[in-house]
């Protein structure tokens, strides 16, 4: 009797499993859009078609149809790969500290869907023209709440701009108000991306910051303007130093100097 029960019961239970595995795949699925759309996308695009030369596709992508192969990358980075008959040499960054193991588990289950559905199986995003960048993105990328993408840290550590004030301490270098009006777009694109300065070699060299993003940097800092009120604390002591220090010499001078008899009234006091 016990037998007889069990065999329909084990039967309803694989039913119900066959029916709730689909949903519970569309959930995971979804997550791991949402996922992607935030940690993902601006690398390899919101398509999965990547940037050629920079950032690999993974729609159509035979490597990424391998979900364990995929959590791994996620988990740990990835650099220096033949992609598609494509070299490339950009460093993915480790997530195993940014997401949990659901939404590692997640994200590589969509990106795995991406992988199979293959390129323009969903709808692509179009991108700015080119030498434009987005103001909003350089402001989250600015301030940090939108990490760079090879690991490297928000400019709000060290510097300060518009609203942003250096975390609300002392800043370690300077302000960046007014910075692509003085030097260009390009230039400044150019001294961060190839930075030659070496704190920012030091940050910077194994963690480079894209052509893309500094664009975007560019953008938010072009709405920025420098004033009076930019001037930092330690350039406000190197001016009030100098204007001492000439105030020092003009006083030494006077002392050293004392009172002049005019040379009329010397003339008169010898005869």
């Amino acid at each position: 009797m016990r037998r007889s029960i069990s065999i329909p019961l084990a039967i309803a239970s694989a039913a119900i499993f066959t029916l709730m595995a689909p949903a519970a795949l569309a959930q995971t699925t979804d997550d791991g859009q949402e996922i992607y759309g935030q940690s993902c996308a601006r690398c390899h695009s919101d398509d999965g078609l990547g940037v050629p030369g920079a950032f690999p596709p993974l729609a159509g992508n035979p490597d990424a149809a391998d979900h364990d192969y995929v959590v791994v990358v996620v988990t740990d980075g990835l650099e220096g790969k033949v992609i598609m008959g494509e070299t490339y040499n950009t460093k993915m960054p480790s997530f195993g500290g940014r997401l949990s193991d659901a939404e590692i588990e997640a994200v590589s289950a969509y990106v795995v869907q991406l992988s199979l559905e293959g390129p323009g199986a969903t709808t692509p995003t179009t991108p700015p023209p080119t030498g434009e960048g987005s103001a909003a993105v350089g402001e989250d990328l600015f301030r940090g709440t939108t990490l760079l993408s090879n690991g490297g840290v928000a400019c709000i550590a060290c510097h300060t701009a518009g609203e942003y004030d250096g975390l609300g301490g002392p800043t370690l270098a300077i302000t960046l108000n007014g910075i692509v009006d003085t030097y260009g777009k390009d230039g400044f694109i150019q001294a961060i991306t190839d930075p030659v300065v070496d704190p920012m070699i030091a940050v910077f060299s194994e963690q480079p910051i894209t052509e893309q993003e500094a664009t975007d940097l560019a953008a938010y800092l072009e709405t920025t303007t420098a004033d009076m009120a930019d001037i930092s604390t330690v350039d406000l002591l190197i001016l009030v130093g100098i204007i001492g220090f000439l105030g020092l010499l003009l006083i030494t001078g006077l002392v050293v100097r004392g009172p002049q008899t005019p040379y009329v009234d010397k003339l008169k006091n010898n005869r």
